[in-house]
């Protein structure tokens, strides 16, 4: 029996891109400065980012323009012998490519996890959009990954052109004419389009081998097999911060007792794939005029809620949104706390 396939509205190409990863332990002296503070203070504008904090101490990935150079202190802090089991630190040669609307469906998301096992290629990172799903993959990868999209989705006849190119001339011209669109920003407070906040949602973890195809083939027919009970997502990430590990994290309504026995243990009787408690968690998100092209964002986020001492267990940042996962019952702290550096409606 056949399904019909997926209806999407389109697919984004992005330019080339860098892409530095960056680990600190908790407790290590100095402390580290974090990577997006660092990026926000030379004004960088950052294009997709990670952030997933544990017992441990927190991994962040933070994607930027290629046209953008770093300063020299971050190339030579990150700029470490690979080795076969690490990544590189600093990655050159990446890009995004991403589908819209998700529509939050954990059928969609299963779905394009399984055409990547299936067609044998391994992405890097993912975070989701209030619209898109938005992966990091090898440059070199972008012709493959855009065919079997093509090929595997239903797109509308006058979807847009995959790559958006924007004149550099054009774009001054926009910048000089409307001065909000800088990539600069002068705010006393970020404009938002309004901040929402789920509350008592779940958080499962998925620990998997990204180049194992068939490891990418069971978490993404689990993810659509969930979806088949009628739930969807709420936010979505994937991180890698080793050749062999990545980590899935999905945020839905609490999962039944059917539900969870139906998936997990089938996931973790595959070898090397793990599966990490529920975690009761409050979600942020919100979105604002050209976000996309501006610096500070996050690190501005991430200052307020500091400042107020609310952890943030998991973020994700692409085109227009910023979302951040928080512990149970810390939304509403968090509201007031944003209130500081950002303007709701």
């Amino acid at each position: 029996m056949s399904f019909p396939q997926i209806r999407i509205n389109g697919i984004r190409l992005g330019s080339r891109l860098n892409q530095v990863i960056q680990t600190s332990v908790n407790g290590e002296i100095p402390p580290v400065t974090p990577l997006y503070k660092r990026l926000a203070q030379d004004q960088t504008n950052i294009v997709s980012l990670g952030l997933r904090t544990d017992a441990s101490g927190t991994s962040v990935f933070c994607c930027h323009d290629f046209k953008s150079d770093l300063p020299s202190d971050i190339k030579k802090e990150f700029s470490q012998p690979d080795s076969k089991e690490v990544l590189p630190l600093i990655v050159s040669n990446v890009c995004t490519v991403s589908v819209y609307p998700h529509n939050a469906s954990l059928n969609t998301l299963g779905f394009l996890i399984n055409l990547f096992g299936k067609h044998g290629i391994s992405f890097q990172q993912m975070v989701s959009s209030h619209a898109m799903l938005s992966f990091i993959i090898d440059r070199s990868d972008q012709e493959k990954v855009l065919a079997f999209l093509e090929q595997e989705f239903d797109l509308p006849p006058t979807h847009t052109p995959f790559e958006q190119e924007f004149d550099h001339k054009n774009a001054e011209f926009v910048k000089k004419r409307y001065p909000e669109t800088r990539a600069t920003y002068v705010e006393e407070k970020i404009k938002t389009y309004g901040i929402k906040m789920d509350t008592g949602l779940a958080m499962f973890e998925v620990t998997f081998n990204p180049n194992q195809q068939n490891h990418l083939g069971i978490c993404g027919n689990g993810l659509q097999h969930l979806a088949k009970s009628g739930k969807k997502f709420y936010f979505t990430a994937a991180m890698t911060q080793s050749r062999d590990v990545a980590h899935l994290y999905c945020l839905t309504e609490p999962l039944s007792c059917q539900d969870r026995q139906s998936f997990f243990p089938r996931a973790q009787a595959a070898k090397g794939i793990a599966v990490c408690p529920f975690v009761s968690v409050d979600l942020i998100s919100f979105h604002g005029p050209h976000f996309g092209d501006r610096v500070g964002i996050f690190n501005t986020a991430m200052a307020c809620l500091n400042a107020a001492s609310i952890p943030v267990l998991l973020a994700g940042c692409t085109g227009a949104s910023v979302f951040m996962v928080l512990p149970d019952f810390l939304g509403q702290k968090a509201i007031p706390a944003l209130a500081e550096g950002f303007e709701s409606p």
